[in-house]
């Protein structure tokens, strides 16, 4: 859903090269129209007048299908004439629309949205070259309603989102590929969202003739209540980058993206935001129909988010630092808050199949991670247990064979219409124990693991601390581990201690996690309050616990 609206509204108005070479208004429709070709858009004018050194089109619709979901972008008009100085200025007049349109599944209702963006007082500057072309853009303010039922234009839109001082660049080049980088720069923005309803999950509210303004569900069971939110960003960054293959079929993102990315197609995009001020109220009934009030608040220093897409895999991205959520309810006896110093986390993932292993990796950090006393108060009122800020780090990485594309809408909908082992049964199967239930087909696992590194496994809360190495090898048709796991412990008995003091821990049931300890890990010489364990996974399917077989 995100990048078709994305790239249709606000990058509509983008554009990218040096040189002072002429370039024509022609050229410059040219170059964004193939831009939106390559991303699978079908783009049609209503109207194009052409006169000397001036190109107007009227009514511009660009339209993108993937599967049941169709999304249109309608422009009023874009009038681009020669600026004298050996560039091509762009205006788009009147207000951008985009709708999205979903057949959703039986039981779930069909999206309807509408985007609605104002531009007033945009510009774009072209210059450049057909295979080389810079695009600057400049627009004082964006203003963007988004509606949950497009036929319903009443009243204030629900969503509602808005920039301030935009500028932007946009760079285009072609050759035997072709190569778009874009920068946007805003010095602020706002959103705001309002919703007078709220779709109950339960099923226990009225049903709603249809969806509205106000935020109903569409036809979906809805509960009297209401639900705000806003934020505020103080400078905002977004840059990124799209390679595309040429010469070959024309590339269909919205109908083979997986095709796309296997023939060389490359994207990334990367959000930096300066300090962010949130907030939400929500009010609603309970399961029992008392009504239920609650806030939250959020801020933030900065923070930070960044996409890879290409043949190679998927990378995700993402920081923030100086956070500090508070929450209340009406159920809770005192506010709750929280705040981080510092979190970090980053996900590389392989998405195309084949018979050769591809890396995949995690790494997460959170530093200074302190609760508020109402938290504290919930589980441990006489403070026993040491308050220091927490911090974990996690590093994982390894190898792993992909058979299936997992962007191949194909791939989605055999996974979409896989049976859930825990919910459906087929009363026409073996029963167990059968011998044909032997040969019933299981489905096949589109990730399979090779190899596993543990570079880092490191807690440290509530005055204990655990740091965890490690590497493993999955050999076999049951991909069974194979490798070493090793680990140290400090402050566990002690934390355990308290544990039990406080309650959280049974009495009764100390003996046994001590008995559990005991097998896994040893006292470190030399210092009684350590522990280590040594974990072998070995070839024959036994493990053995710092020289003791456990399985």
């Amino acid at each position: 859903m995100f990048r078709p609206l994305a790239t249709s509204a606000l990058a509509l108005v983008l554009g990218a090269a040096p040189a002072l070479s002429e370039v024509t208004p022609a050229q410059v429709w040219d170059d964004i129209a193939r831009y939106y070709g390559d991303l699978g858009y079908e783009v049609t004018i209503g109207q194009r007048d052409e006169a000397g050194d001036r190109l107007a089109l009227r009514d511009i619709a660009m339209t993108s299908t993937s599967g049941q979901t169709t999304v249109t972008v309608q422009i009023p008009g874009i009038t681009l004439q020669k600026a004298g100085d050996a560039r091509v200025r762009s205006v788009i007049d009147g207000q951008v629309s985009a709708r999205m349109v979903a057949d959703a599944a039986e039981e779930a209702d069909d999206l309807d949205l509408q985007v609605l963006m104002s531009v007033p007082g945009n510009e774009m500057l072209s210059s450049g070259e057909p295979a080389d072309m810079l695009h600057e853009i400049t627009i004082p303010q964006v203003d963007v309603e988004i509606r949950p039922d497009a036929a319903d234009a009443a009243g204030d839109a629900p969503v509602r989102l808005g920039m301030r001082a935009v500028d932007a660049t946009y760079q285009s080049r072609t050759g035997p590929g072709s190569e778009s980088l874009y920068e946007i720069t805003a010095d602020t923005l706002d959103l705001a969202m309002q919703f007078a309803e709220i779709a109950s999950p339960s099923g226990a509210g009225e049903q709603a003739p249809a969806a509205g303004a106000g935020g109903d569900a569409g036809g979906a069971d809805v509960v009297p209540g209401s639900f705000s939110a806003g934020a505020s960003v103080d400078g905002v960054i977004m840059t990124g980058s799209m390679v595309a293959p040429r010469g070959g079929a024309p590339l269909n993102m919205a109908e083979r993206p997986h095709e796309a990315f296997r023939d060389g197609l490359a994207i990334s995009g990367r959000i930096a935001m300066g300090p962010l001020e949130g907030s939400a109220e929500f009010e609603a009934p309970d399961s029992e129909g008392a009504m239920q009030s609650g806030s939250a608040r959020v801020v933030a220093a900065r923070s930070e988010i960044s996409v890879g897409l290409a043949r190679s895999g998927m990378t995700y991205a993402g920081s923030s630092a100086g956070t500090r959520v508070e929450m209340s309810n009406s159920d809770l006896p005192m506010p709750l808050s929280y705040a981080v110093e510092s979190a970090s986390g980053k996900l590389v993932l392989p998405m195309s199949a084949s018979d050769q292993p591809q890396p995949f990796g995690l790494d997460y950090a959170i530093t200074g991670l302190t609760l508020a006393d109402g938290i504290w108060q919930l589980f441990d009122p006489e403070g026993k247990l040491p308050r220091d800020p927490a911090n974990l780090t996690l590093k994982l990485d390894g190898q792993a064979i992909v058979t299936e594309d997992f962007l191949d809408p194909a791939f989605a909908e055999r996974m979409a219409e896989a049976p859930d082992p825990a919910t459906d049964t087929d009363p026409t199967a073996p029963a167990e124990g059968d011998p044909a239930d032997a040969t019933a087909p299981e489905t096949p696992v589109p990730f399979q693991p090779q190899s596993l590194s543990i570079t880092t496994l490191a807690l440290d809360a509530a005055g204990a601390r655990a740091d965890v190495t490690g590497k493993l090898e999955f050999t076999g048709e049951g991909g069974q581990p194979v490798g070493t796991v090793e680990g140290s412990f400090t402050g566990i008995n002690a934390l355990l201690d308290t544990l039990v003091a406080i309650g959280i821990v049974p009495a009764e049931q100390q003996m046994a996690a001590r008995m559990m300890i005991a097998m896994f890990a040893r006292p470190a010489e030399g210092d009684p309050d350590a522990l280590q364990t040594r974990l072998e996974f070995r070839e024959d399917g036994a493990i053995f616990a710092n020289g003791q077989q456990v399985r």
